[in-house]
């Protein structure tokens, strides 16, 4: 999916990541849906969901519990610091964020055209494709209306603030995005007890290998946020751009939705605080703090610097 793109992310100015844009702007066509208007369609259950998840988690093999690599960003010099942010590597790695774009100081985005990537090469995500290209159009939206509901209840800022830990001081709305895709692949055990308690995170093996690597590795996993859409395209044969369309319309069919999910877990409420603040993140999160405060905030401090910011 092309190189990983980082955010430094205005704590004061966050707000709250929302799903995946959809694509606005088409003229609604039916493209010769497998559906009669007012049709009760399929649902899919959250232990069905889970169930698929598992089964691309089983079908992926080891490759599931291993942490995202960027082969854009290797190097092959094992010295090669990967935070020393030349100007090619902060292009690189902040692009597209608004605020930096829009900051006095920031640097350029790059001229250069990118690459259109839409193949999907995540291990855990390339098997759920080949699942759902076996169930009907129906289904597979359904699938995606409630991956869309579990990853909201993920929408929290302990677990954001957790995010930013383990993606190297870094975190965007569409990193964000990304880091709830990629709990979600790491199924519903380590997704619900990190709702529930974003410090769990700890004891995975993957965000182990992230802390011991020199290397920028990832929990996050963009490509699974576009599975029920490839999957979709090919089943029907229709354009993709008209799946996010069809998949609302059976939200609303259904009357599925987030309040309308059997979710298991409520994300821990109380103050709000930031992660920039030492004493509040060790407070709120002792084990990730203990594993990656210095260094994501060491990155962040960096990056910041180099764009001329304030830190």
């Amino acid at each position: 999916m092309g190189t990983r793109e980082l955010s430094v992310r205005d704590e004061p100015a966050y707000q709250s990541p929302q799903a995946p844009p959809k694509p606005t702007g088409h003229t609604h066509q039916t493209w010769g849906r497998p559906h009669a208007e007012g049709a009760r369609l399929p649902a899919m259950d959250t232990d069905r969901f889970w169930q698929l998840i598992d089964q691309a988690r089983a079908a992926a093999g080891p490759e599931a519990d291993r942490a995202v690599r960027d082969d854009d960003l290797l190097d092959e010099d094992p010295d090669h610091d990967y935070w020393d942010f030349d100007d090619e590597d902060l292009r690189a790695l902040v692009q597209g964020d608004a605020d930096l774009n829009d900051a006095e100081g920031a640097l350029e985005e790059s001229d250069g055209d990118e690459e259109d990537e839409d193949d999907i090469t995540d291990p855990v995500a390339v098997a759920l494709y080949g699942l759902l290209t076996q169930l009907p159009a129906a289904e597979i939206a359904a699938f995606d209306n409630v991956f869309e509901d579990v990853r909201a209840t993920a929408d929290q800022r302990t677990l954001a603030n957790a995010a930013l830990l383990i993606e190297h001081g870094f975190l965007g709305d569409e990193s964000f995005d990304d880091f709830r895709a990629g709990l979600v692949a790491l199924g519903r055990g380590t997704f619900e007890a990190a709702v529930a308690r974003p410090d769990s995170l700890a004891d995975h093996p993957v965000v182990h290998e992230i802390a011991g690597a020199k290397d920028p590795r990832w929990l996050g996993r963009e490509d699974m946020l576009f599975v029920a859409s490839h999957a979709y395209a090919t089943v029907t044969g229709e354009p993709e751009i008209t799946f996010f369309e069809y998949a609302e319309g059976l939200r609303e069919d259904t009357g599925t939705g987030p309040d309308a999910m059997d979710a298991t877990t409520d994300g821990p409420e109380g103050e709000e605080w930031e992660v920039t603040e030492e004493p509040a993140a060790r407070k709120h999160l002792p084990r990730l703090s203990e594993m990656f405060y210095e260094r994501s905030m060491a990155n962040r401090r960096r990056a910041l610097e180099k764009l001329g910011l304030q830190g």
